[in-house]
């Protein structure tokens, strides 16, 4: 298997209905010969790598040098490799005018106007650090994302559009659930304050409004799970877990243990048990990444 990177300049001016006709092409013949890269654009300049077998990448790069929409070609690497390295895609794609490239380690002199065939291609190490630093990005976003808009299928896009529309609806409904629930913990507390004694605010009032405090504070728990996905595309699985522990906590403390059997009360102990060890691991492989990171 061999990963070839290359460097050539646009014939003509390049539109956006001319990029996305050779990303087209690309990520369909590509994903029918097995091969995988992805493809810069700026400054009226290409950069693609491409990874697979052999024969195939280069009988692939022998049409692409005939393509009559970029010229200039200069082939800048070439090397055998084990393992790919853009695995996730037929063909990644990042349009890159007006990026900052001082944010990017190596190659913080770069400027817009070197970001030409002729200054890269006697520049492997930039070109290396571009790709690498925009495969990363890439890569983060798909680790990340859940419910990405950036997807390549524009029936996935569509369908996760869907999606996070429902969410937000979702949410409205949500915040109308939690109101409820706070008028209905003023309204028990009020009907029991103003009953004609205090003797009728017995224990079991005082579990039952407690529970119901608990339940509006498992329902903003759950609207926070729920604006996640709006805010980030993501389930915050922390927050998951945590929002479990409360709402069988809350159950814990409403137990009538006159009429629950034995059996039941282990049941919900092992539960407990489980969602805590879950939260603990959790934030412990999240500490892990933040050492990491550092």
């Amino acid at each position: 298997m061999i990963q070839i990177t290359y460097i050539s300049s646009e014939a003509r001016p390049m539109l956006k209905a001319d990029l996305d006709d050779i990303l087209s092409s690309s990520r369909k013949n590509n994903i029918e010969l097995g091969i995988t890269g992805m493809l810069l654009y700026g400054n009226k300049t290409f950069i693609q790598i491409l990874e697979g077998d052999e024969t195939l990448v280069e009988g692939l790069l022998r049409k692409i040098k005939k393509d009559p929409r970029h010229t200039d070609f200069r082939l800048v690497s070439k090397k055998e490799i084990k393992k790919r390295q853009y695995l996730e895609w037929s063909m990644g794609f990042k349009n890159i005018v007006g990026d900052n490239f001082e944010s990017i380690e190596g190659i913080q002199k770069l400027d817009q106007k070197d970001f030409n065939a002729s200054f890269l291609a006697n520049h492997a190490n930039i070109v290396d650090a571009l790709m690498e630093h925009y495969r990363k990005e890439r890569s983060k976003k798909i680790k990340n994302e859940e419910l990405s808009l950036h997807e390549e299928d524009k029936l996935i896009v569509a369908l996760h559009r869907t999606i996070r529309t429902v969410v937000k609806i979702l949410a409205v409904f949500m915040v109308f659930v939690i109101i409820f629930g706070i008028v209905d913990v003023i309204y028990d507390i009020y009907d029991s304050l103003i009953s004609p004694s205090l003797i009728n605010f017995k224990t079991n009032s005082i579990v039952s409004t407690f529970g119901g405090f608990l339940a509006v504070l498992i329902a903003i728990e759950i609207f926070m799970n729920i604006t996640l996905y709006i805010r980030k595309d993501v389930i915050h699985i922390k927050l998951v877990v945590a929002t479990a522990l409360m709402a069988i906590a809350r159950k814990v403390i409403i137990f009538d243990f006159k009429q629950i059997t034995p059996i039941y009360i282990f049941g919900t102990a092992s539960v407990i048990l489980a969602l805590g060890i879950t939260y603990w691991l959790i934030r412990k492989e999240s500490h892990f990444d933040d050492e990491q990171q550092t």
